[in-house]
């Protein structure tokens, strides 16, 4: 299975560095439309709020002062979590605070497990999770779900933008074109998710998917009429 799926994501790697490239201003401009509505709901200060709270923060008083083991450390279980999902076994786990970190695991890997902490919220998306029992018992989801939400995903935005360098290895072993092609893309889509789940509850993914599918598909059309 691991050698399969290898395979699969070796096969659709550049067609899907192209279909993200084509969808970037379709994802920026569906990503916008969702802070527009945050603006005007509940959870600009549920969310919002915390979130750009934990952003000045960084910037004001820990940018410049070396990762944190907590950064390192989701940096690392972020890969763990996708080479588990295309199933590499893990085989070790190193945090050393300030100086990085270091995943191990068996086969060959992929650009999706290198790639996964640059876009992928793992702890925005697990508070977003642990929310599923009361959309299943049809309740909203507490406030205290939304804050920490919007702390987590505040965090990340701030411990990813630290960790963006042309000499990252992570980059180089997807290569740094396809990084450049889909890393962009798939953090509009992440972030747009998460916005649109913390304005609209589990309603709001499937809103914000299918914004993105409509102007994905207009903007593909037009860009097609206009090279056809």
């Amino acid at each position: 299975m691991r050698l399969f799926l290898n395979w699969i994501l070796w096969i659709i790697k550049w067609p899907l560095a192209l279909l993200m490239f084509s969808l970037l201003i379709p994802s920026f401009l569906c990503a916008t439309f969702m802070v527009t509505q945050l603006v005007h709901s509940q959870a600009l200060l549920l969310f919002g709020v915390p979130l750009a709270g934990v952003c000045i923060f960084w910037i004001l008083f820990l940018r410049g002062k070396g990762t944190s083991s907590f950064a390192i450390f989701e940096h690392e279980i972020t890969h763990m979590l996708f080479a588990l999902l295309t199933f590499h076994k893990p085989v070790s786990l190193e945090v050393h605070h300030n100086k990085g970190g270091a995943f191990g695991y068996q086969g060959e890997g992929n650009w999706l497990i290198s790639l996964a902490p640059y876009f992928f919220p793992t702890f925005p998306f697990l508070v977003m999770l642990s929310t599923l029992l009361y959309s299943f018992m049809n309740q909203p989801v507490p406030n205290a779900f939304l804050i920490i939400l919007g702390v987590t995903t505040g965090y990340h935005i701030c411990t990813t933008i630290s960790s963006l360098h042309p000499h990252q290895t992570d980059f180089k072993k997807a290569g740094f074109l396809f990084t450049l092609l889909f890393l962009p893309t798939a953090n509009l889509m992440c972030y747009g998710l998460l916005l649109s789940f913390a304005i609209y509850n589990w309603n709001g993914l499937e809103l914000f998917v299918d914004l993105l599918t409509n102007e994905g598909v207009l903007f593909l059309q037009d860009l097609f009429r206009l090279f056809s």
